[in-house]
């Protein structure tokens, strides 16, 4: 049986599950926004899982703190220098979702 939850019931199925401050607004639209579009590029139907999600996807203020986390260390002098090579090593190792206040990968 197959249910087809709106963007808001998406969010709203992290705070039922307990996860609300697992990812910020904003990040759960733009993953919501990309699992939709991952369904519909692929034919396939995902499961609405927070939990899983929560245990596969990680929110990021920047793609340079993400990268850092996963062994990033590029010389690019002040940090911020360094975000467009944070997130291009980021693409190469993973799925990145950029947004409004961040990024959202996939841990690898």
């Amino acid at each position: 049986m197959k249910q087809t939850v709106s963007s808001y019931q998406f969010v709203d199925s992290f705070r039922a599950a307990g996860r609300e401050s697992q990812f910020t607004r904003p990040a759960l639209f733009a993953l919501f926004d990309y699992l939709e579009s991952y369904e519909d590029d692929c034919g396939v139907e995902l499961e609405l899982d927070p939990i899983g999600i929560c245990c596969e996807w990680s929110e990021y203020p920047s793609a340079l703190a993400a990268a850092k986390e996963y062994g990033f260390d590029e010389v690019c002098g002040d940090d911020t220098d360094c975000e467009p090579e944070a997130l291009e090593w980021l693409r190469n190792h993973t799925q990145v979702i950029e947004f409004e206040g961040g990024v959202v990968i996939q841990l690898f």
